[in-house]
């Protein structure tokens, strides 16, 4: 089945109002990565390459966000303009696998409604990071496993190339498409040519991503698995506790729950009033669909506690890398409602809605206070003093960048020419440790005379910008200089 046009345009209104409300509530990014990732993406502009990072990150975000740019413009508002629409992409996406995965119409667009709309979609929805459009790529190729219809399965494969080349912790998704794919090839009942073809085709495509970037890590870096080396390096060099392996096992599941307790408590509701003899026939039609989804996700969450372990996961807010999870379970706690709910007498729609309400304030008042101090990185002086400094710069001019902490990916950001902008230090946890330059006026001078710029951004406070003489412009504890001020 697939989604109406009239639905498809309420579930993207209501995502494009979520998205709205969390950039007027004064949410902008998550960490400091959604900086440095637009800085890439202005560089892929610039510059285009085919790995535009040179790191571990996978290249899929930088080229298409970096191509946009390439015809827009490399500005910052042109990166977050990009992210909404990609979040718009998403919830169709997302959409689309909600039809699949019933027969139900109401419940298909009520669990799209969900997804859409829980927090960490409309973060992610706006945020310049790849998390929603690679879950959602994900989300619709798991939805393709249901049913026989080998198109269908080869689109599911090339969202998988995207999401592969975007994302590491989708690839356990993509193996396990594969499997499901392969054993189809052979189970089903007399598969014509076409569908053989197809399914064989699907099955080599979802893993086509994993492939490339492995050989290309072999080619161009000397080690075909040099990014796992990298991540588990950075990790370690960064000093996180040890919580021991119980506590690392055991990270993500627990991160998702208290992080989207609603969706859980909405389940556990529904899946309660599904536990009366004559509905629990409904609750397994209704499941069916999602078994071999919510097995793939299982397993991704599975291998992702194991590599916590070993220090091979993200370094930060696990409950990220667990979208897929998280969505399939809007998806199912939309559908349950709509299969259910009516088919209840009165006094258990009314437990039922008492419940709900206990469940939404207790997470409210409990359950989201744990996080209220979660510190969602906004760096509206370093945007500020970006946005001037890239006026009154002419091209090719350079800026000396004081270097504190990773803030300073969003005054680049913001300046949107990373390669006039020269570094102070670097703060890679993995290299030495390296001495700033804005702590002595000697060696800030000396900086400045080997780099030949003509530019500084510093802290006011630094005691060497003290030095510098009246600053050219001031936003909150930024300052920019020119030359004048200091010769």
């Amino acid at each position: 089945m697939l989604p109406r046009r009239a639905d498809l345009g309420v579930i993207v209104l209501l995502k494009a109002l979520a998205c709205a409300l969390a950039l007027a509530v004064g949410f902008r990014a998550v960490s400091d990565d959604d900086f440095a990732r637009v800085t890439i993406a202005q560089a892929f502009a610039h510059s285009p390459q085919l790995d535009p990072t040179g790191t571990s990150w996978l290249p899929f975000p930088f080229w298409l966000t970096g191509s946009v740019m390439i015809a827009a413009g490399r500005t910052l508002f042109v990166a977050r303009f990009v992210a909404i629409l990609l979040g718009l992409l998403s919830a169709v996406l997302v959409a689309f696998a909600a039809y699949r995965l019933t027969d139900r119409r109401e419940g298909a667009l009520l669990g799209a409604l969900l997804a859409a709309v829980f927090p960490w979609s409309v973060r992610l929805g706006v945020a310049t990071v790849p998390e929603l459009l690679t879950a959602a790529f994900a989300v619709f190729a798991l939805a393709s496993l249901v049913g026989r219809d080998a198109r269908s399965r080869l689109l599911g494969a090339a969202a998988l190339l995207c999401a592969t080349l975007s994302r590491y912790d989708v690839w356990p998704i993509a193996a396990a498409f594969s499997a499901f794919t392969l054993f189809d090839m052979f189970r089903w009942d007399k598969p014509s040519e076409r569908e053989r073809f197809f399914l064989g085709a699907a099955t080599i495509l979802a893993m086509v991503g994993p492939a490339l970037w492995i050989a290309w890590n072999h080619v161009a870096r000397g080690n075909a698995f040099d990014f796992l080396d990298r991540v588990a390096a950075y990790r370690r060099a960064l000093g996180t506790p040890d919580d021991g392996a119980i506590a690392r096992l055991f990270a993500y599941p627990v991160a998702m729950v208290r992080h989207e307790p609603e969706i859980f408590g909405a389940l556990l509701i529904l899946f309660a009033i599904g536990r009366s003899t004559p509905l629990r026939p409904l609750v397994r039609e209704t499941l069916r669909p999602y078994a071999r989804p919510l097995i793939i996700a299982f397993f991704q969450m599975a291998l992702l506690s194991v590599a916590m372990i070993k220090d091979g996961a993200p370094t930060h807010h696990p409950e990220r890398a667990l979208l897929v999870m998280l969505l399939l379970c809007a998806l199912l706690a939309g559908n349950l409602a709509v299969v259910l709910l009516p088919r209840t007498g009165r006094t258990a729609r009314l437990l039922s809605g008492a419940a709900a309400v206990g469940v939404l304030l207790f997470s409210l008042i409990i359950v989201r206070r744990w996080f209220r101090g979660e510190d969602f990185t906004v760096r509206q002086d370093e945007v500020s003093t970006g946005h001037y400094a890239s006026q009154v710069l002419r091209p090719g001019e350079k800026i000396l960048v004081h270097v504190v902490d990773y803030g300073y990916f969003a005054f680049v950001a913001a300046f949107a020419r990373p390669e006039d902008t020269v570094l102070d230090r670097d703060l890679d946890p993995r290299s030495p440790k390296s001495v700033s330059s804005f702590d002595d006026r000697a060696a800030l001078l000396r900086k400045l005379e080997a780099e030949r710029v003509s530019w500084v951004v510093a802290h006011v406070s630094s005691p060497a910008a003290k030095t510098l003489g009246p600053a050219q412009f001031v936003h909150g504890g930024f300052g920019v200089w020119n030359e004048r001020s200091w010769r």
